[in-house]
């Protein structure tokens, strides 16, 4: 596992600190997640103890459990303020804030994954400035990967690729759904995985739900199934779809099933730097509305991916953000016909000088099990 060296910590933190400066903010705090991993190089477990990253224009400080301590000192330099669960987070907050010296708090920018008893105890401690999401700033941290992110990103979307093909191999009449979820999950534990982000599978009539959780519905011949998986690898993550059908498919299904693999190409040739994300959206929708799916595509066509699941850029209508090399993100486009059955065929891109390069290698071809 390749650590965050101190030169490229110091080039996020740079990013965020003209932000702040753009934005009149004096401090900026972030908990335990995935924004406190990418600014400081490692991020404790998040529980209900209050963990903090503290940054101003200057200085940085953490606030940290002394639980948590140890481990902190193996992976920073950073000065640790620490509390004991019996005393409480108050003194070590103050006595962080403190040594940060701003002359006068006017405004905090927070972490969008903050917890907000950890918000309250902040605002508690500094007398209750104007609070504003990180997000805010428009510092454009983590949207474009750097090369090193990018090699991460495709080894994450190569186990998941192997990963997929195990949950494929477990489709089968007789089958529950939770048996092939479990099936991706060995396979992604098994060849080195940090952690399994999720395993959705989705049989018959639940593969009509985008977002249907594993159950225990019996695979049947007759049944579309989706399969939707992703881990964490190195700190980065993968996410991919592909569809199974038990049994020979009927018209209807193949006719919609060529729609999507059809939006799924689109979109991803469409792919190029200057381009707004809301037209690839509109690259797989045309697609799809042209073959009379219209009513049937309900969700955005992607999401960025890195070292969260989901983070800008977010491809979908009304979003003119254009694209920029070394942003990476998903193209799912999906089609749902309640009570009966749904498709969604998912690949990661990366955008590159000339257009797109996709991650994810498995074979988009409807798997059909006998």
């Amino acid at each position: 596992m390749r650590s965050i060296g101190p030169t490229e910590i110091e080039q996020r933190l740079s990013i965020l600190r003209a932000a702040m400066a753009n934005s009149n903010v004096d401090i900026t705090a972030v908990a335990p997640g995935d924004m406190m991993y990418y600014l400081a190089g490692y991020a404790s477990y998040p529980d209900e103890r209050l963990c903090l990253l503290l940054i101003t224009a200057h200085q940085v400080a953490m606030v940290v459990p002394a639980l948590n301590a140890a481990e902190w000192q193996t992976h920073t330099a950073l000065p640790l303020y620490t509390w004991a669960d019996a005393e409480g987070p108050h003194t070590a907050l103050r006595a962080a804030l403190s040594s940060l010296a701003v002359a006068q708090l006017r405004r905090l920018a927070v972490d969008d994954e903050m917890r907000a008893d950890f918000l309250l105890h902040l605002m508690e401690a500094t007398g209750g400035p104007e609070v504003i999401p990180l997000a805010a700033l428009g510092a454009p941290l983590r949207l474009c990967k750097s090369p090193a992110e990018i090699a991460r990103l495709q080894a994450a979307a190569a186990q998941a690729d192997r990963a997929m093909q195990a949950a494929i191999e477990a489709c089968q009449p007789g089958v529950t759904e939770a048996q092939v979820a479990w099936a991706a999950e060995q396979a992604f534990r098994l060849d080195g995985a940090d952690y399994v982000c999720f395993t959705l599978v989705a049989s018959g009539p639940n593969s009509a739900f985008p977002h249907h959780r594993s159950g225990q519905r019996v695979l049947q011949r007759g049944d579309a199934v989706i399969i939707d998986i992703g881990a964490s690898l190195d700190h980065y993550k993968s996410d991919i779809t592909r569809v199974v059908h038990i049994g020979e498919p009927p018209p209807a299904f193949l006719r919609a099933y060529e729609a999507v693999l059809r939006a799924n190409e689109a979109a991803r040739a469409a792919v190029k730097p200057g381009v707004t994300a809301a037209s690839i959206d509109r690259a797989a929708r045309a697609v799809l509305e042209a073959a009379g799916y219209a009513e049937q595509f309900i969700h955005r066509t992607g999401h960025g991916l890195g070292l969260s699941v989901h983070e800008p850029p977010w491809i979908m209508a009304g979003n003119e953000q254009p694209l920029e090399e070394g942003m990476v993100f998903s193209i799912e486009p999906g089609v749902y016909f309640p009570g009966q059955f749904g498709i969604r065929i998912e690949d990661i891109v990366v955008v590159t000088a000339s257009g797109a390069h996709t991650l994810t290698g498995l074979d988009r071809q409807l798997v059909v099990k006998a």
